[in-house]
């Protein structure tokens, strides 16, 4: 019996390997989601959309922006950190993940996300009100130096956020309190930069983009910008360095990030077409005229620039007694 079916076997084995194998089909084959943690004309909105428009070009498939608001992007950020690693969920992330984490509200860091490429950045700046005596930074930090902590107030950014830590990093460069300036609660850019029209707040730490509505309405003045370089469309804005001799830089950021344990072949693809659309004169004419600031920087190097934000964030954190993280 076993003499008989042996050439059956042996037929049937021949036959299994002659039927070819279904091939994997080269990434992407399908359309992709660009999710955002803001609500629709907001900035990360708006670069998310122009960012998806070059994808398609470049990816060849669809592209589109879900708006998942809420909870400062944990929301969007925790629907990319534990979506399937298969290309087809991207984020357009923030830098308020790492808040998130440091403050006990989210279990994930910049370890549970693959990094693709950081395509904007918006340093913070130091405004003032346009009728303020103050006209330079160094005139302001004086100021501050000569009275009490609390005496002048500060407003329009999120508390233990990008732009509060930015202010942070300034005043303790120059030997301030980090309650030398006191806080006053807002919903917002807008509403701070409101109340500092109004002269009701004497600081916005707030971006150039953010605050240029008002500044062309004369009734704010930026001192000086917390970048390396002065911006393309503030060039009249110096640099805290060139203001005050001190290397502060500092600020919110736009990232392209995918879930963790992606594919290198997929994140090798991916980081080549982010890149490549971020360094169009398309995109980089649109965050001109929106007045984004340029700042494109792909997979590991984009890694450790993460890794140095989650542990300066820690630690800033921890002496603002915001940290709950140990």
């Amino acid at each position: 019996m076993k003499r008989l079916l042996a050439p059956v076997v042996t037929c049937l084995m021949l036959c299994l390997l002659a039927v070819p194998l279904p091939v994997r089909a080269a990434w992407p084959e399908r359309p992709i989601t660009l999710v955002v943690g803001w609500v629709m004309g907001s900035g990360s909105d708006l670069i998310a959309r122009q960012m998806a428009s070059g994808l398609e070009k470049e990816l060849g498939v669809p592209v589109s922006v879900m708006n998942i608001d809420g909870a400062n992007g944990i929301f969007a950020h925790s629907q990319v950190a534990f979506a399937e690693p298969d290309g087809y969920t991207l984020g357009l992330v923030t830098p308020d993940f790492i808040n998130a984490y440091w403050g006990g509200e989210t279990n994930y860091s910049y370890e549970s996300f693959t990094s693709i490429a950081r395509i904007e950045q918006s340093p913070a700046a130091f405004w003032v009100d346009a009728k303020s005596p103050w006209r330079t930074l160094n005139e302001a930090l004086a100021a501050i130096r000569k009275t009490p902590p609390g005496t002048y107030s500060i407003s329009g950014m999120a508390e233990g956020g990008a732009y509060h830590i930015a202010m942070f990093d300034l005043l303790k460069a120059n030997g301030l309190r980090a309650d030398a300036l006191r806080i006053v609660p807002s919903e917002g850019a807008v509403p701070g930069f409101r109340a500092l029209g109004k002269g009701l707040v004497d600081v916005c730490p707030d971006s150039l983009r953010e605050g240029n509505v008002f500044y062309r309405q004369r009734k704010v003045r930026p001192l000086a910008v917390f970048a390396r370089e002065r911006q393309a469309n503030f060039p009249d804005v110096p640099t805290v360095r060139e203001a005050n001799g001190k290397l502060v830089q500092g600020g919110t950021w736009r990232a392209v990030l995918a879930p963790p344990d992606l594919a290198p072949e997929v994140r090798t693809r991916l980081t080549e077409a982010v890149v490549k659309v971020a360094a169009s004169p398309e995109f980089q004419a649109f965050l001109d005229m929106h007045g984004f600031g340029a700042g494109t920087l792909a997979g590991d190097d984009l890694r450790k620039f993460m890794t140095d934000e989650h542990r300066h964030w820690g630690d800033v954190l921890a002496e603002l007694k915001l940290r709950k993280r140990k």
